[in-house]
């Protein structure tokens, strides 16, 4: 089992989030979203622990209502009006935020986004071993023609392509609500029992409780606190770590594949 932590570097809670998960919880990998503010922080507490698998977690989109990030380069047909990137890759049923899919957005320039984030990924982070990406399965699902370009920059790095993007089966573990730790531990271990034998991975956002994370959200989305803080509480649960022992579960990262 694959036990993936997303979006470190998007705020401090983040940060002190996934990296909870790994030191006493059960995930093994990190995505890093290299345009936001708190990239400098989850540097150095992640340098500092070479264990901690790090992901480069390609990022064209900035949904929260808060708080925004910009793309590292002169990207000019990716951001709104204001310089930040657009809050949805896709058009969403009921949700009337603006879509990168809406505009006419240039695919020379996300290349050259793509390259930014990853040339300073692997300037910043001394075990990345892989790119994601932030907020859909693979960007090849967005254009296809993003396959042979993510590829391609890996190569160029040495990094490895997204695995769960090339097809590694998803784990949901526990259902989006109700969002109780308990609940979510019971459904975990109850869906742990159930898996067949195989190569599994599993993604969710651990954070902290803090002022900050509370201000998070947008329209629908209105309780990412309760959400991202029993994320990590159930990663870090002891009936969740007996039951993966129980079970000879192995965990994994990407360098392990």
């Amino acid at each position: 089992m694959l036990v993936r932590a997303d979006d470190a570097g998007s705020c401090l809670a983040s940060n002190e989030g996934c990296l909870d998960a790994c030191l006493n919880g059960i995930a093994r990998s990190v995505e890093v979203m290299m345009p936001c503010a708190w990239i400098p922080h989850a540097a150095e507490i992640f340098n500092q622990r070479p264990q901690i698998d790090i992901g480069i977690h390609l990022t064209l989109t900035s949904e929260w209502d808060r708080i925004k990030w910009r793309p590292l380069t002169a990207a000019r047909s990716l951001v709104d009006s204001s310089g930040n990137f657009h809050p949805l890759l896709s058009p969403r049923a009921r949700d009337e935020r603006c879509a990168l899919q809406d505009v006419d957005w240039c695919f020379d320039e996300v290349v050259a986004e793509f390259r930014a984030q990853i040339e300073l990924g692997v300037r910043t982070f001394r075990s990345a071993s892989h790119v994601s990406a932030h907020m859909v399965r693979h960007f090849a699902d967005f254009d296809p023609r993003f396959s042979e370009i993510v590829s391609g920059l890996c190569e160029e790095f040495g990094l490895k392509d997204d695995a769960f993007g090339h097809g590694l089966p998803r784990f949901q573990g526990y259902p989006p609500t109700p969002r109780m730790t308990d609940d979510r531990v019971s459904a975990f271990c109850e869906n742990l029992a159930g898996l067949s034998a195989g190569t599994y991975i599993f993604i969710d956002h651990p954070a902290v409780q803090s002022d900050e994370l509370g201000l998070l959200g947008h329209r629908g989305y209105e309780d990412v606190d309760q959400d991202r803080r029993t994320c990590l509480e159930t990663l870090k649960s002891p009936l969740v770590r007996e039951t993966i022992q129980r079970l000879g579960t192995d965990l994994i990262s990407y360098r392990d594949l």
